[in-house]
């Protein structure tokens, strides 16, 4: 199988419009792109920055909850002096009132803006409506059961709600991020905090998990189409692999090697790993080069270019599973139409993804659908990486990407021809 992907890779080499193609216009279209778009897309990120609606609902009444924890305080019989120290101190730990600080700073209240609603099904009703961009739900006695938890180490009852349109969004994204951030900070807090008795937390992740708010620069326009760029042109090389697939086919190159005591399997894997190795290759001169000359990624530490890497590999092995799909259908059905078509589709495909400008200025049914795709995906990947988010954060769109290219090579296997084509 090593002599075939070699092969592949010597007849891309002497191909000098495939190699344009490949590398040279899209480093073209990142620059006039770039240098065209550049201003606009730092105005866009500074000026028209859209404050979210956030509903919030709270079940709880405050006075009951301190008459409840007074009477808490009474049934574990402290001291005078206890009484009064946990008193106050439930007014200071009370969890709801630090949550309502947190979206008064004004940094907050660039992103979001609190919404009060009598009751959830109105609250659900907005969401529904689009008329909010995510509700937060305190059910009744949260403040009582997170006291309760904080000071005599009881579980914890009840749990702060979050509800979202689409947790892909960007907005549904950085909400969640705060209040993972406020839950972590207040866990933190609590737990370095000493009360009467042995009541420090031990476990400080009861409250929530653990997310960073992003506090990267705005992404630039040489930084999105870089991104856009390479995983639109890195679809093209299923196309230029598959077309020579059927042209060696029709020429005979292919019953030729099935001659030489190589199984279909090995000619089908080794269209797959080729075009894998060009994938990553394609992309990672493509981000060199880019930030060479325009320094996109200059600064990072080598934990972001790693994880570079990682959705560089996961992305150029779809290529590589999809490249396969196409060379099992021109062979099978002996028919190069299906393979054309993909290479006209794949604009759609650029398109719905994001490559040409954000989806997030379209609909959120184009975003969704966009997400899913395989360009999509991977580029909605780098680009929260780009913004701070852990990779442990971006595991949910690669899974899909991953998804993608066992669907694919499964497809491929079964369709590719066992015997000797005409």
């Amino acid at each position: 199988m090593k002599e075939l992907i070699k092969k592949d890779f010597l007849l891309l080499s002497k191909n000098k419009s495939e190699l344009i193609e490949l590398l040279l216009t899209p480093f073209l279209l990142i620059c006039i792109l770039g240098f065209a778009l550049g201003n606009l897309m730092n105005n866009s990120a500074e000026n028209t920055i859209e404050t979210t609606i956030v509903g919030f609902v709270n079940d709880q009444n405050d006075e009951t909850v301190k008459a409840d924890f007074e009477a808490k305080l009474d049934e574990e019989n402290v001291t005078d002096l206890e009484y009064q120290q946990l008193l106050e101190a439930s007014s200071e730990l009370d969890p709801v009132f630090h949550l309502k600080q947190l979206f008064e700073q004004e940094e907050i209240k660039e992103l979001f803006h609190l919404k009060a609603f009598e009751s959830i099904d109105s609250a659900q009703k907005a969401l529904e409506n689009d008329e909010i961009g995510g509700i937060i739900h305190v059910p009744d006695q949260f403040s009582l059961s997170v006291l309760n938890s904080t000071l005599f180490g009881e579980e914890l009852k009840t749990e702060l709600n979050v509800m979202t349109q689409d947790p892909n969004q960007i907005r549904s994204i950085t909400l969640t991020s705060v209040l993972d951030s406020f839950i972590n900070e207040y866990n933190f807090q609590t737990s370095i905090v000493p009360f009467a008795g042995d009541t420090t937390i031990d476990d400080t992740s009861r409250y929530g998990g653990t997310l960073t708010v992003s506090t990267e620069e705005p992404i630039s326009a040489f930084q999105y189409y870089t991104l856009g760029m390479g995983v639109f042109y890195a679809l093209s090389i299923s196309t230029i692999i598959a077309n020579r697939s059927f042209r060696e086919k029709e020429t005979h190159v292919f019953a030729r090697i099935m001659i030489s005591n190589q199984s279909p399997l090995s000619y089908l894997m080794s269209k797959m790993v080729s075009s894998s190795l060009i994938a990553f290759m394609q992309l990672s001169l493509l981000f060199g080069l880019s930030n060479l000359v325009f320094g996109i990624f200059s600064g990072r530490p080598s934990s972001f270019w790693l994880d570079i890497a990682l959705i560089t590999a996961i992305y150029s092995l779809l290529i590589g599973s999809i490249t396969s799909l196409l060379t099992s259908i021109s062979l099978y059905g002996n028919e190069i139409k299906i393979v054309n078509f993909f290479g006209s589709f794949t604009a759609v495909l650029a398109f719905l993804g994001g490559s040409f400008t954000p989806t997030e200025n379209f609909s959120d049914l184009i975003k969704t659908i966009g997400d899913w795709t395989p360009n999509g995906a991977t580029l909605t990947s780098y680009l929260q990486l780009l913004m701070g988010f852990e990779i442990q954060e971006i595991l949910p769109l690669l899974a899909r990407v991953i998804g993608m290219s066992i669907v694919s090579l499964t497809v491929a296997v079964l369709l590719f021809p066992k015997r000797r084509l005409d």
